[in-house]
């Protein structure tokens, strides 16, 4: 089965960019959704959502915020969820639709670890983003991936590119991120074997 090609960027991306990217015949792009004004670049606007629509491309979202095992817990898990939640409603992301959240595991994590407090962040994390209507989805290693999905905390997963990461060889993924950039751009290439997780051009 053919998969999606998008791509994940921290960049702003310019009526002109999204032009080339459907050139490039790019099906989504995926922005963070943190609420840190150090990287402002990093969130979806309005008028970039308006532009991707234009031009037939989906919208997806991640967050990320801390990189270490220590950043990890059941509270920090609900507080980072709200601001999923609030940031989405700013930009009009429609409840009910299906559309995911990725929580960012952005290291190689070991199987304590993931069954640890990453396990009890993404819980609290989906409780939260799930009684507002949105889905949780997980950026990581494939064992991050395969554990916190098989222990229904994520609706969807997307493994990283590292491949030295714990699990690679994971296939049950909804998004893979490879390697590679678009030229002009701060980005990953990925692909995504179904698009039940974006925010879609005709919502």
């Amino acid at each position: 089965m053919p998969t999606t090609p998008g791509l994940d960027t921290t960049d702003a991306l310019s009526s002109l960019a999204i032009l080339q990217l459907k050139k490039l015949g790019i099906g989504f792009v995926i922005k963070y959704c943190s609420d840190t004004s150090l990287y402002p670049n990093k969130r979806l606007t309005h008028a970039e959502r308006a532009d991707l629509v234009a031009n037939g491309i989906a919208s997806g979202f991640v967050f990320e915020r801390g990189n270490t095992y220590d950043y990890f817990s059941a509270s920090q898990g609900g507080i980072d969820a709200e601001t999923v939640i609030a940031y989405f409603q700013l930009l009009g992301v429609p409840a009910g639709k299906n559309i995911a959240c990725f929580l960012a595991v952005d290291f190689d994590a070991t199987i304590a670890e993931i069954n640890g407090a990453i396990m009890a962040y993404a819980t609290r994390f989906h409780d939260v983003l799930k009684a507002a209507g949105y889905l949780t989805g997980v950026y990581g290693s494939g064992d991050t991936c395969r554990i916190l999905k098989a222990a229904g905390v994520v609706h969807y997963t997307w493994k990283a590119q590292s491949t030295g990461w714990g699990g690679y060889a994971y296939f049950g993924w909804d998004i893979r991120q490879n390697l590679g950039a678009v030229e002009g751009l701060a980005s990953d290439p990925d692909e995504a074997n179904n698009m039940d997780w974006a925010w879609g051009v005709a919502e």
